[in-house]
């Protein structure tokens, strides 16, 4: 279940990757605070706007973009909804508002961006599908991973037994506390329950995934939590803070 991610430089941009989904035709990483303009309470490679300059911003979506090669970086305004956009790479981001992103274009990267929610990773490369995912613990109480695996399958006809699924740094059971969870979460995710108040989120993606047909040995979580490690930007941690990211694109390769 969970895996070792492996640091990489990419054109002086430290980032992660998921091993893997280090697969012919597809690029992927996910950032964390290391890099960037940006100052103050979004010190680094913040990504999202709202406590930062638009220009610093602009800038270090930009340096995500060169380091990675791609034509575009697509993103969406993330509502902690369930709707799921099909993507060319020519639409302005942001595209709309929607919590998934969806594409067979080489050269689009697909962003969503975090500061505690999962980003969860859908990559068919040799079928040239991939798709990215916001689940926050409202994405998951509408079982977001399955309609991002149903909508592959019925918009580009991908088998989720031909998907590879990987979670990314996110909210850890350690800290993942819903004192309110009486209200906000099903009565059946007492299973979920590590101690008083806590959920392990991680494992619900995972069951999620695998009823909706991925295979178990295709699914990695990364198991590094947010709250816990300070090279992320932590809403839970931090309260006003940055976004980090996680990117996936295809290349066009043969797979």
């Amino acid at each position: 279940m969970f895996s070792a991610m492996r640091k990489l430089t990419l054109h002086n941009l430290p980032v992660l990757e998921f091993p893997s989904l280090a697969l012919p035709g597809l690029i992927h990483c996910v950032t964390t605070k290391a890099g960037g303009v940006s100052l103050g309470v979004c010190q680094g490679l913040n990504l999202g706007h709202g406590h930062d300059r638009p220009e610093a911003v602009s800038q270090n979506l930009e340096l995500l973009r060169r380091a990675l090669g791609l034509e575009r970086l697509v993103w969406a305004r993330q509502v902690h909804g369930v709707q799921i956009m099909a993507v060319n790479g020519r639409e302005t981001a942001p595209v709309a508002e929607a919590d998934g992103l969806a594409t067979d274009r080489p050269g689009v990267g697909l962003l969503i961006k975090q500061a505690d929610c999962q980003a969860v990773v859908l990559a068919a490369p040799e079928r040239g599908v991939i798709a990215n995912l916001h689940v926050g613990w409202r994405g998951n109480v509408a079982n977001m991973p399955a309609v991002g695996v149903r909508f592959l399958k019925e918009r580009y006809g991908v088998e989720p037994g031909e998907l590879w699924a990987a979670v990314s740094p996110s909210l850890g059971p350690c800290c993942a506390e819903f004192v309110n969870h009486a209200s906000e979460l099903p009565p059946e995710w007492g299973v979920y329950a590590v101690r008083p108040d806590h959920f392990d989120l991680w494992q619900v993606t995972w069951d999620q995934l695998t009823a909706a047909g991925v295979p178990p040995q295709r699914i990695e979580t990364s198991g590094i939590c947010t709250k816990c490690n300070p090279n992320f930007y932590s809403y839970r941690r931090e309260g006003a803070t940055g976004r980090f990211g996680t990117v996936v694109a295809l290349t066009g390769e043969a797979a």
